[in-house]
C-alpha cells in the first residue's frame, strides 16, 4: 500500500476474520491505477464491535467500507439507509453520501458483470445455496431475464420473479435444462466439509455448453470445478466475481469505475490471470 498522508481518503473491509481477504490488494490496485489518493485496509470486527466501528467511520469521514462474514446481515441497524440492492437486508458495501452511511450490495451486479466478461449469461441458472450471496445473485440474474432455480436444505423464498425453489435433493433433476450451475455454499472451500461434493457424477447431466461457476476462490480449483473441467464444461472460480463486485464497490466509494484493463490487472494480482 502506498504511503498514507493527511489528505488520503480511507476505505476498508470489516469482518472476522479478514486477514485472508484479497480486497485490500484489489481496491488499492484500483486506486493506484486511477491515480487517486485512497487507501483501503482490513479491520477485524466482530458483531459486538459494529457500533464502535461505524461511529469511527463517521468520525474519520471514511468514503465507505465493505462488509464480509459474519456481519452482512448485522450491519443494517447501524446505517442511515439501505438502497434497493441490499436484498433482504444483506449488505456487503457501505458508502458515504452527505454524511450518511448507506448500505448496498454489489454481489449480484458483480456476478452479472463477471459473466458478461466470461461470455455472457444463459437463459437458465441453478443456484446451490440460499444465503445472502445467493439472494443477491438471484435478484440480479432475474433482473437480467434469467430464469433461476434455488436449491437449499432449508425453506427459503426470496420473493423474486422467474425464481423457483426446490429441496437440495431435487437439484440433479433440474440439471439437463441448466445453462449455469452456481455453487453459493461453502462446500469445497479450504477447511470446509466436502459434504455432498464427494460424489460429482451429477455433473454428467449438465448440457455440454453449460458453465459451472463456483463462488469459492480458495482453493482456485475446487473439486466441483475440476470435475466439471474433466467433462469439458466451461468453468469459472470466485475470483472474477470478487474483483467485479469490488470494482462496483470502488465506484460507489470514489465515483470512478475501474476499466476493463484495471479489472484484468486486479485479477492478475489476485492470482486469477487476466
Amino acid at each position: 500500500m502506498d504511503r498514507i498522508n493527511a489528505a488520503t481518503r480511507l476505505m476498508a473491509i470489516i469482518g472476522s476474520p479478514v486477514e485472508h481477504s484479497l480486497s485490500p490488494l484489489i481496491q488499492n490496485a484500483f486506486a493506484r491505477r486511477a491515480g487517486l489518493d485512497y487507501a483501503y485496509m482490513g479491520f477485524n470486527v466482530k458483531p459486538e464491535g459494529l457500533g464502535a466501528f461505524t461511529a469511527a467511520a463517521r468520525t474519520l469521514n471514511m468514503v465507505g467500507f465493505n462488509v464480509t462474514m459474519p456481519l452482512k446481515e448485522k450491519i443494517a441497524p447501524f446505517l442511515d439507509e439501505l438502497d434497493s440492492s441490499a436484498c433482504g437486508g444483506a449488505v456487503n458495501t457501505v458508502y458515504a453520501r452527505d454524511g450518511r452511511l448507506i448500505g448496498g450490495n454489489t454481489d449480484g451486479a458483480g456476478f452479472v458483470l463477471s459473466m458478461e466478461r466470461a461470455g455472457g449469461l444463459p437463459g437458465t441458472a441453478l443456484i446451490l445455496g440460499a444465503g445472502g450471496s445467493a439472494r443477491a445473485l438471484a435478484a440480479s440474474l432475474t433482473a437480467a431475464n434469467v430464469s433461476v432455480t434455488v436449491a437449499s436444505r432449508r425453506t427459503v423464498r426470496f420473493d423474486l420473479p422467474r425464481t423457483d425453489y426446490i429441496a437440495w435433493d431435487d437439484f440433479p433433476a433440474r440439471l439437463p435444462d441448466c445453462g449455469l450451475l452456481i455453487n453459493a455454499t461453502p462446500l469445497g472451500m479450504h477447511g470446509a466439509d466436502a459434504g455432498d461434493y464427494t460424489d460429482l457424477d451429477f455433473l454428467d447431466a449438465l448440457p455440454a455448453d453449460a458453465c459451472a461457476y463456483d463462488l469459492i476462490y480458495a482453493p482456485p480449483v475446487t473439486a466441483l470445478l475440476a470435475a466439471a473441467a474433466r467433462r469439458g464444461l466451461r468453468t469459472v472460480n470466485g475470483l472474477p466475481h470478487l474483483v467485479c463486485q469490488g470494482a462496483l464497490a470502488f465506484k460507489l466509494f470514489t465515483g470512478h469505475m475501474p476499466s476493463e484493463a484495471d479489472i484484468d490487472e486486479a485479477l492478475r494480482l489476485a492470482g486469477g490471470g487476466g
